[in-house]
Parts: structure tokens; C-alpha cells; sequence
């Protein structure tokens, strides 16, 4: 008997597509995809122990023989270490650049060029490379097969899973060959480059309007890359004005000023504007022909870049997971960076020295490290020896421990827990402080009978009916179209048990509004209310229950005594050793996705006044005391005083290194 590995493609990293008749297309592929591997499998099981790794949309497991051991990629990553995989992407997309001193055009400014990608790229390789490479070793390790067999060898987690073979000098063959396999991986990877292209295309043409004059001291410079920013940017950047601080908002450009994305982050800044806050665009102060110039002078380089990912074997060499060979299959990610990605930060990193130039700020804050635009505000500003603070606005740190926490002088927390963690990840203490959470807070001090009548009114509910907000959550690797279905009908087949309720779905930053509304229809959902750019802490502190899958919002709901309802796919832990472990913990109750009446049960004990929805307040209200801390009503008082710390760190610096 011979021990035998079948890898599938994995569930689709990006989300769902946005065509329905690319959605139909790919809902094909996926029946003929599971059929081919219950053949692959049933040719392989008589006399062979076989695993089969796969991604959950791809496999029916009431097809599979009887003792086939079936694996997934999801399950897999939930088990997997998050350092030693943001360790192994960091290394990898370091191979992508020359030693710093080989290639001088890289510096601008006094700033590495490549510093502002480490974040974002480090996402893209995790979620596209990374996660089926973990899940691969793991059950390779486990199994110890003899021979792999790739379904069809089309999708980046079965060519290294090739890699892999190869390396350990195992047998690898292809099942089968078929064509929409191949079509699909091409059109994902021409998905994830057209992003970025969108993105520099937009940069050029982008109306320009002229930058705020900034006045007075002292100056304080906010930056935003996402509507969920102004979350705690809109009133932080309000009241550091009523103290009497000049302060100037940035946006990053997102996409197309006709998106919904955009057009949420304008209607955000001109909601700023309003409240006496000057705001701009980073590039507001980048002309098109300015960036046109720019974009031409890195020509030459960028042909430079690319000829040593072919010609130079340290590129080779600098690509491997151990001794396994990953060079080719990161090649296509590493060009992307060079075409797109480098003009992206090159412009921002223009646009931020010119920003700081009119601006002359006297400190600078940032939303999030992550993204270009912001890592490029910050890395000009501290080579200028201003200020530079991170007000990291999550509760606890990301699954993928990408965030790197290195471009900031100080740190603001919400929290007590994310502080813990971020000092058991190396973060020196003096660094972090914690403020509170300035988004919940506002929330708080609203009166809830007040909030609720507004709620109420401005969605049209039916104010006899108790409110319940689902949280939505978005298609990736970790969370299948299946499972989603399976979400959305069981909360569905709830509410109808229940009766006289009124739901709120409140939209994923990442999910598409249009898709999700089409989606909630066909699931049997045709009446239902879905927002995506309201405040989320308001919604919690008007609702009577929250349902979500898991997430960070669970925390946030909690906090505003609002009791969470956790509906998760039967035996599937999505706590993992990053996620706030709520469900273990009783903090919330947990329903098994597809039990309907489980979930109009628990309901029915929440939304009206009684022990058991006392109770679990309780629960929830001390569980989340740890992830959010009060804002004491100091916190600008609070954010000038850690600025003039570093302010004096930095004038003791400048006198030891003067000579």
C-alpha cells in the first residue's frame, strides 16, 4: 500500500468575483472541479492510503470514499504559526530587491524605496503563497506520502507542492488536465496586478485641487487610507482642533472617484471639512505632470530590476523556503512590484515631501502602517525628525502578524491586551501607549434611547421590533462562498422563526455592496437593510443582539453591552492562536451554521430583557474590558504630551550625534 498526497487548488484568496456572469462561470468550474477529484480520488483509494489536501468549496465529502483522509487548506492555516511565516515572507520579498549599496537609485530622499512594500506585499504573498505553502508542510510532515498527485498543477499551492516533491525527491504527477483551471489562476493573478495598475493609472489622473495653508502652532498632520480610518481619525482630528491645534487631514487615493470606496472617503472628508478640519489628497500636491516625470525617470530602473530577477543567482538563492525552490513561483509577484508597486510608493513618497513642505507639521499621525501612502508620510517625516505616531486602532494584532510597527516613533493603543502582545512581540514598552479607543467612546456618551430613535427612524424599522445587526464577513482562504451561504441562510431561516425582528447587515470594508445585495436575494433574504460606511459602534450601542462568524467586531459589540451570537461551521475553530478566544471563553453564545432553530433560540433569550441576555453582558462586558480601554476624556491632552516626549528624545539624539 502506498501512501499517497492528492492536492487541489485552493478556495479563492480575493474574494468573489464581481460578474455575475464570471460568478456563473466560475460556479461551473467549481461542480466539474468537484467531480474530477471524487475520480482523481476514487481511481487512487482501492488499495492506496490516500489524503487529499483541498479547498472546502472543491470537495463534496458525501462523494469521497470511504477512507480517504481529507485535509483543509483552511483548517491547516488556522494551526499554523503566524512568525515564522511573516518571517519567511519577509526574507522572500527581500530577495526581490539588490543590496542597498548595488543600487543607489532606490534611496530617494533618504528612503529606501522598498521599505514602503513590506507591509502590503507581505499581505499579498501570505494570502496567495504563504497560507497553502504552511498547510502543504504541515499535512507533508504528517502523512510522509510517497507519491503526490497534483489535480491539475494549474494553481500556485499545487506548483509548490511540486516544489516540495521535488525537493524531498518525491513522485509528483497530474490527474488531469482542464482548461478552466488554468483560464481561472491567469485571471486571478491579471485581478490582483489590475489592482495596482488601477491604482497608478487613477494617481495620474486624479482631479487636483490646491492644499490646505496651514496657520497657527502647532501643527498636526493625520493621514487616512480607508473609510474605517476616519472611524478614529474624524474625532481625534476634531478635538485636537477644539484644543486649539492646527490640523490637516490626508487621504490616500483609493480607486476611481466614481467607486463606492471613494466616494465614502469623500463624503468622510467633506463631513471632517465641515467640522473645521482642512483636509487634501496626498496627491494634491504632486502636479500630473510632475508624475508623469516620475513615473518616466524609473523606467531605466525598473528594466534594471527586472533583468536580475533572471540574471542574478542571488535572487535564486535568497528564494527558498529551506531547500525548497520558490523563485519562479514568486518571479510573477516580484515583477508586479517592480511595474506597479514602485510607482506607487515612489509617487506617495514625492507626494509626502511635498505634503510636509507646505504643511510644516510639528508631529505626524498615521492610521495604519500597511499601506504606502502612509508608511511614505511617516518615513519622510521621521528622516525630518518630526514626530511620528501610529494610533493603531484594532484590539488586537492581525492573524498574519505582517505589521511591522517600524515607521512610527511611538505607538497609541485602545488596549490593554494588544499592548501585552505587542510587547511579547519585541516592541520596546516605552514605545506604546494606551489612549483608549475614541471611536467607542463617542458612541458611549451617546444617549441610547436618543441614538436608537435615530437609528430607527433613519433606517425606517419598525420601532415595536426589537434590532438585531449581523456582521457580514468576506470570502478568502480561511472562510469558503460555502460557508458564507451557509451564514446568511441560517440566520435568515432564524429570523423567520423568530418573528417581528428587524435586521441590519453591516458590509465588510472588503466586501463589494452590490455583490453581497444580489447575494442576500438569491439566498431567500429580499427584504433586508444593508449599510456599509455607518458606525459600527452606534449600531451596537442601539442594537439588542449581534451575529457574526467571528471577528474583532465581537469585541467592539460587547463593549457597547450589546450580546454576540457567534453561528460557526460545525467542529471548525476560528480562534486559532490569534483571534479573541470569546467562544472558548462562554463570552459570547455559539450556534452551529445550518441549526436555524438553535440560532432563533438564542435570540430569543437576547432581545428582550431577562437573565440570560443579563448574563452574558456581563460575560461580554468583561471579556472586552481587556481588548478596549476608556478613553478618560484627556486624550489630546494625552497625544501633545507623547509628542513632546518624542520631541525630547529626538533633540537629546541630535545633540550626542553632533559633533
Amino acid at each position: 500500500m502506498s501512501r499517497v498526497l492528492v492536492v487541489t487548488e485552493t478556495s479563492r484568496s480575493n474574494g468573489e468575483f464581481r460578474r455575475p456572469w464570471v460568478r456563473a462561470r466560475y460556479a461551473a468550474h467549481v461542480n466539474r472541479y468537484r467531480r474530477a477529484v471524487e475520480e482523481a480520488v476514487s481511481l487512487l483509494a482501492p488499495g492506496n492510503d490516500v489524503t487529499l489536501l483541498a479547498g472546502r468549496e472543491l470537495v463534496d465529502r458525501q462523494t469521497l470514499p470511504a477512507g480517504v483522509h481529507l485535509r483543509l487548506y483552511d483548517e491547516e492555516s488556522f494551526k499554523a504559526e503566524a512568525d515564522p511565516l511573516t518571517e519567511l515572507g519577509s526574507r522572500l520579498i527581500g530577495a526581490w530587491w539588490p543590496r542597498r549599496e548595488t543600487e543607489p537609485a532606490l534611496s530617494v530622499n533618504g528612503v529606501w524605496l522598498p521599505d514602503l512594500l513590506p507591509v502590503a506585499k507581505g499581505i499579498l504573498l501570505r494570502l496567495d503563497v504563504l497560507e497553502s505553502l504552511a498547510a502543504l508542510e504541515r499535512v507533508m510532515d504528517d502523512v510522509k506520502p510517497q507519491r503526490i498527485v497534483l489535480l491539475t498543477g494549474a494553481s500556485t499551492a499545487e506548483r509548490v507542492a511540486r516544489a516540495f516533491g521535488e525537493d524531498r525527491g518525491i513522485s509528483v504527477k497530474t490527474a488531469t488536465w482542464m482548461l478552466m483551471p488554468f483560464v481561472f489562476a491567469r485571471l486571478s493573478r491579471w485581478l490582483r496586478s489590475r489592482q495596482e495598475r488601477n491604482v497608478v493609472h487613477h494617481m495620474h489622473r486624479q482631479t487636483r485641487r490646491s492644499g490646505p495653508t496651514p496657520a497657527g502652532r502647532r501643527r498636526i498632520v493625520l493621514s487616512v487610507c480607508q473609510t474605517r480610518h476616519f472611524e478614529v481619525v474624524e474625532p481625534l482630528s476634531v478635538s485636537l482642533r477644539k484644543a486649539g491645534l492646527t490640523t490637516t487631514v490626508l487621504a490616500a487615493y483609493v480607486d476611481d472617484e466614481t467607486t463606492p470606496i471613494e466616494s465614502a472617503i469623500r463624503a468622510r472628508m467633506r463631513r471632517v471639512e465641515a467640522a473645521g478640519v482642512p483636509c487634501a489628497y496626498f496627491m494634491n500636491y504632486v502636479s500630473p505632470v510632475d508624475a508623469r516625470r516620475i513615473v518616466r525617470e524609473l523606467w531605466p530602473l525598473q528594466r534594471r530590476l527586472r533583468r536580475r530577477l533572471k540574471a542574478d543567482p542571488e535572487y535564486e538563492s535568497l528564494s527558498r523556503h529551506g531547500s525548497v525552490r520558490l523563485a519562479k513561483i514568486l518571479r510573477p509577484f516580484a515583477v508586479d512590484a517592480i511595474n506597479q508597486s514602485l510607482v506607487i510608493s515612489r509617487l506617495y513618497l514625492e507626494s509626502a515631501r511635498r505634503a510636509l513642505d507646505a504643511l510644516s507639521p510639528d508631529a505626524v499621525v498615521i492610521a495604519s502602517d500597511r499601506r504606502y501612502a502612509e508608511r511614505a508620510l511617516a518615513l519622510v517625516a521621521r528622516a525630518r525628525s518630526i514626530p511620528t505616531l501610529l494610533f493603531w486602532g484594532s484590539s488586537l494584532l492581525s492573524r498574519d502578524r505582517i505589521n511591522t510597527f517600524d515607521v512610527a516613533d511611538r505607538l497609541l493603543l485602545i488596549g490593554d491586551d494588544v499592548r501585552a502582545a505587542m510587547v511579547e512581540q519585541g516592541i520596546e514598552p516605552r514605545r506604546l501607549t494606551v489612549v483608549g479607543d475614541p471611536r467607542s467612546n463617542v458612541a458611549r456618551l451617546e444617549d441610547r434611547t436618543v441614538l436608537r430613535e435615530r437609528i430607527f427612524t433613519e433606517f425606517e424599522l419598525a420601532p415595536d421590533r426589537p434590532l438585531v445587526v449581523l456582521v457580514s464577513k468576506y470570502v478568502s482562504v480561511l472562510f469558503s462562498p460555502e460557508e458564507k451561504e451557509a451564514f446568511y441562510r441560517t440566520v435568515a431561516g432564524a429570523v423567520d422563526r423568530l418573528g417581528q425582528v428587524n435586521v441590519v447587515i453591516k458590509v465588510h470594508p472588503n466586501e463589494r455592496l452590490p455583490l453581497l445585495r444580489d447575494q442576500v436575494r438569491e439566498w431567500g433574504w429580499r427584504d433586508a437593510i444593508l449599510i456599509q460606511s455607518y458606525d459600527i459602534h452606534r449600531l451596537f450601542r442601539a442594537a439588542d443582539a449581534a451575529v457574526m462568524v467571528t471577528s474583532m467586531a465581537g469585541v467592539e459589540a460587547m463593549a457597547m453591552e450589546c450580546p454576540v451570537v457567534a453561528v460557526q461551521t460545525r467542529g471548525k475553530d476560528f480562534e486559532g492562536d490569534y483571534m479573541p478566544a470569546y467562544v472558548s471563553e462562554a463570552a459570547v453564545a455559539r450556534v452551529d451554521m445550518g441549526d436555524a432553530d438553535g440560532l432563533a433560540a438564542a435570540l430569543a433569550g437576547l432581545v428582550s430583557e431577562g437573565p440570560t441576555r443579563d448574563a452574558l453582558v456581563a460575560r461580554g462586558r468583561t471579556f472586552a474590558a481587556r481588548y478596549l480601554h476608556p478613553v478618560d476624556g484627556r486624550l489630546t491632552e494625552r497625544l501633545v504630551g507623547v509628542v513632546a516626549e518624542v520631541e525630547a528624545e529626538l533633540a537629546a539624539r541630535a545633540s550626542v550625534e553632533r559633533p
